[in-house]
């Protein structure tokens, strides 16, 4: 029994050396130091963005888009200048229910409209068929409905304010997801630019 109790002990001797012995080679085998002058912090903040050439119809639907999806960013408005426009429209209908129906018409044919909502009487039951920038392109348009049946459109050019919104504290991320977004606001481009002082 006297020496099962040696061959123990000594046993524990060793293992007790013999870990002493690693635990020093593990701590001289610690990481070497960082170099300072190569770490790059990613900011928070890529800079500003620039969402532009907005007219006013477009300008109150981003507005509603901005406070549903992006409630948490500031932005502001800045003028761009003027431009002229050329509105494609169905001329005041004699009643709402006339309306509702053209605009049905209009969505069998696969055509977005809706009603123009001005103040003034010669808006009233009106439909907008769309704005272009182009006026062959609101031609090209008109000549459509036309083939369609709809022959009481008519194309009518004006100048309007265009605009852009400057995005405070974007990032690459919120860039990213507003693309789809901007792809629902036909003219208008997101651009990724430096932040005024």
């Amino acid at each position: 029994m006297k020496t099962v109790l040696i061959i123990l002990l000594l046993i524990n001797s060793l293992f007790f050396v013999a870990a002493s012995f690693f635990l020093k080679k593990e701590q001289l085998s610690a990481p070497i130091a960082l170099n300072s002058e190569k770490i790059v912090l990613v900011p928070i903040n890529d800079g500003c963005l620039q969402w532009g050439n907005f007219y006013e119809e477009q300008i109150q639907y981003s507005e509603t888009v901005m406070a549903e999806f992006y409630p948490d960013l500031s932005y502001e408005w800045e003028s761009i200048g003027n431009a002229v426009k050329y509105l494609l429209f169905i001329p005041s209908l004699p009643n709402k229910e006339a309306t509702n129906r053209m605009i049905n018409k209009l969505r069998n044919f696969g055509i977005a409209s809706f009603r123009i909502k001005k103040p003034e009487e010669r808006w009233k039951n009106t439909i907008s068929v769309g704005v272009y920038d182009d006026k062959q392109e609101a031609q090209k348009q008109l000549d459509d409905l036309v083939k369609k049946g709809i022959a009481n459109a008519v194309i009518e050019e004006f100048e309007v304010e265009l605009r852009k919104m400057i995005i405070q504290q974007s990032s690459s991320i919120i860039q990213e997801q507003m693309h789809k977004v901007v792809e629902q606001f036909e003219g208008t481009q997101l651009t990724a630019v430096q932040c005024k002082d």
